[in-house]
């Protein structure tokens, strides 16, 4: 995998006890390697290194040393060929979005719809791809998922007259986005639909949706659609599931086309504004602060200092399970807290399975029991297990768990007495909740 290589090729640059050229030549060969893989063009490649080289060989500035120098500017060129960080319009009018069959163009467009709605926008999503049968549906079925309004006419055949009528009935929206046709090539027919679409639409945002799976031929689209029917951002689908996301990227940065957006998941929240290094640090595993932070003021979690005032009990340990569900699937948390290359994705699947078990577990208790955990008996075991429809034995695994918690509590608490909880083992914390892996009874 990409982030896994250039983490080590920069690894080999950080341990070296003396970095001399011999030892520079082979972490920039690691580099070479990783990139030209992960199907990166082999000019920009050379490029890149050429650079890399070439800085290394001037005095570094006052405080950093010659390795943190170069580590530091190596990283920040990788970042630079992979497009920055482009800042998305805060309130767009109207988006249209264009795209070829197969690119995640109408996911996509309820993921926008989603992004703009959760900050504030009234949002509407139109249908006007008349060509492929199942889009009206589709975008219809995520509309109601996003919890905006929808317009589409699923017989009507043209698509300038559904776009047409969809503004004259969203005109009072704060944002319009609008799913155009697809087609297996960029084509005169379509680019001709495109302009009367847009003509009609008057965009101030036409967006181009590329599936991260098409590497380097990201170029040439961006390129023909941008030459056709005038391109001003690009949002990459499917970054999470292809080996080529970086040729991708790179491939975009080359056309100084902005990359706002990429895929990250099937699910609907599963796009994140794109930053190149923020990019390099979750693919390479190094921790995604900025992405916690950004999470947690989507879901309104309570702050870490009310959460260590008082007593722990199962009231509070209730809603740390809240708080965890609302961040989304943990290995997303994981992958942010750069620890999802250490836990086995198994037993985060597991671990958010055994969450939503708790959770149930717990609407089962009384208020007593949950401010008294340690007042839960046999019997309180047994009654509670079946009103929860749960085992008595998950319920006790519950209380296992909630020991552990309770422990892990004084210690957070005793820390943020002193100011300080930089102590804290955050993998141990995660992996409190995992399972231990059953023996094979085969081989």
């Amino acid at each position: 995998m990409l982030g896994e290589s250039l983490r080590k090729a920069i690894e080999k640059i950080g341990a070296a006890k003396l970095l001399d050229d011999s030892t520079l030549e082979d972490a920039l060969r690691e580099i070479q390697r990783a990139l030209i893989a992960a199907d990166v063009d082999v000019n920009l490649v050379f490029n890149l290194t050429n650079e890399i080289r070439a800085l290394s060989k001037k005095s570094p500035p006052e405080g950093l040393s010659r390795k943190e120098f170069i580590i530091k500017n190596t990283y920040e060129l990788l970042a630079r060929l992979l497009g920055g960080a482009p800042t998305p319009p805060e309130r767009p009018k109207a988006i249209l979005l264009l795209g070829l069959f197969g690119q995640g163009k109408t996911t996509t467009a309820a993921k926008i719809a989603r992004f703009y709605k959760k900050r504030g926008l009234n949002v509407a999503l139109i249908c006007a791809d008349v060509h492929r049968p199942a889009s009206y549906e589709q975008l219809k079925q995520l509309s109601e998922k996003v919890g905006v309004e929808f317009f589409g006419l699923q017989d009507e055949r043209d698509p300038v007259k559904i776009v047409s009528n969809g503004i004259a009935l969203f005109r009072k929206k704060d944002l319009i986005i609008v799913d155009s046709a697809g087609r297996s090539a960029l084509d005169g027919a379509l680019i001709e639909e495109i302009k009367q679409v847009k003509k009609v639409l008057n965009p101030d945002q036409t967006w181009l949706v590329l599936s991260a799976d098409i590497g380097q031929l990201a170029k040439t689209q961006a390129k023909a659609f941008h030459d056709a029917v005038g391109v001003n951002g690009i949002v990459i689908s499917k970054a999470d599931s292809s080996a080529k996301a970086g040729s991708a990227l790179a491939a975009c940065a080359e056309t100084h086309a902005p990359v706002y957006f990429i895929g990250t998941g099937e699910k609907i929240d599963d796009l994140e504004r794109f930053d190149a290094q923020r990019y390099l640090a979750k693919i390479m595993g190094y921790p995604d602060l900025q992405g916690l932070l950004e999470k947690a003021s989507e879901v309104k979690i309570e702050s870490p200092e009310d959460m260590l005032e008082g007593k722990f009990n199962l009231n509070v340990f209730y809603k740390q399970l809240e708080t965890t569900m609302r961040f989304g699937p943990l290995d997303k948390i994981a992958e942010m807290m750069g620890l999802k290359a250490a836990i086995p994705k198994e037993e985060l699947e597991i671990t958010a399975e055994k969450l939503k078990r708790f959770k149930i577990i717990m609407d089962s208790m009384t208020k007593y029991e949950r401010n008294h955990p340690d007042k839960i008996d046999s019997s309180r075991i047994k009654r509670i297990a079946k009103g929860s429809g749960s085992a008595e034995a998950s319920v006790r695994e519950l209380l296992r768990n909630y020991k552990k918690m309770e422990r892990m509590f004084g210690k957070l608490q005793r820390f943020a007495k002193k100011g300080s909880i930089e102590d804290i083992d955050m993998e141990k914390l995660m992996k409190k909740f995992s399972v231990k892996k059953k023996k094979k009874l085969w081989r």
